[in-house]
């Protein structure tokens, strides 16, 4: 949220928060949400950059349609296992997914 909208929100009362506050995680637990958000990011767009359809990605993985868009959509969801064996299965290197960890543990 910028700037502006947080002050504009607590000039009219309103405290502003961030989820891990909000959610009492630890920094540990933060860390591993930001990276299953990003290893999700980077599979649909590996899934996409392959032209794969999620019905065809979870028949790949051995899973229902509905699963891929879980894991997807709800990273909270999935463990990290999982995406890193989906990400495989389309051919990512461990180099791949490596600097996708590494680009999101550096954000912070």
């Amino acid at each position: 949220m910028n700037k502006e909208k947080i002050e504009k929100l607590e000039s009219m009362g309103f405290k502003v928060t961030t989820t891990k506050d909000w959610l009492k995680l630890s920094i540990e637990e933060e860390k591993v949400i930001e990276m299953r958000i990003a290893l999700a990011a980077e599979l649909e767009k590996m899934r996409k950059e392959k032209g794969l359809t999620q019905a065809q990605l979870a028949k790949r993985l051995g899973t229902k349609q509905s699963g891929v868009a879980r894991m997807i959509n709800s990273p909270d969801s999935a463990t990290i296992d999982n995406l890193i064996k989906a990400m495989i299965s389309m051919g990512a290197s461990v180099g791949r997914i490596a600097a996708c960890l590494l680009l999101c543990t550096a954000a912070n």
